[in-house]
């Protein structure tokens, strides 16, 4: 009897591991998704304005134009995709760090409430809170390298502006 409950034990532990797992999967494939998504939807953003700004413009200054953007395109990109392969890397660590956590959260679970069990406990506790403390300094990381570039790139462009504007002055 006692085998029996323990081996069903084991099979609802598998169960839940392999849930998690397709989970954690599937949550990532989803992220990932997203985030090439929104660099398409920029890319593409970049393209309307472009040809709206191209329409309006004389033929003549039409290679300066696009010149200009492609220029502008060019440093954009290359920022976009770091970000981006940085967003990535950290859905992978924080994939690995889940899987973890949930190895540590059923080894808890199975151990008895006194003495070890107790341990287990803590340090899941404590191993969730590192993971939540190292998610948020690497999200706050990733957000001020963004705006630190999108800084740098309107600074650029507004020198840009002013280099055109006193050449046509």
């Amino acid at each position: 009897m006692q085998q029996k409950s323990n081996a069903k034990q084991k099979e609802n532990i598998r169960a839940q591991e392999k849930t998690m797992s397709d989970m954690a999967d599937k949550a990532m494939k989803n992220y990932e998704s997203t985030l090439k998504t929104g660099l398409k939807l920029q890319e593409e953003t970049v393209k309307a304005w472009s040809n709206l700004y191209n329409q309006s413009t004389a033929a003549q200054d039409y290679q300066k134009t696009f010149a200009n953007y492609n220029k502008l395109a060019n440093g954009v990109f290359p920022i976009a995709q770091r970000r981006l392969e940085e967003v990535i890397a950290l859905v992978e660590k924080n994939t690995r760090t889940g899987t973890e956590l949930v190895r540590k959260s059923v080894e808890a679970a199975q151990s008895p409430i006194s003495g070890n069990g107790q341990n287990k406990w803590t340090e899941l506790w404590t191993a969730s809170m590192a993971a939540f403390r190292a998610n948020a300094e690497a999200v706050a990381e990733i957000n001020a390298k963004a705006i630190d570039s999108w800084i740098d790139l309107v600074k650029k462009s507004a020198e840009a502006a002013e280099t055109r504007a006193t050449k046509a002055a």
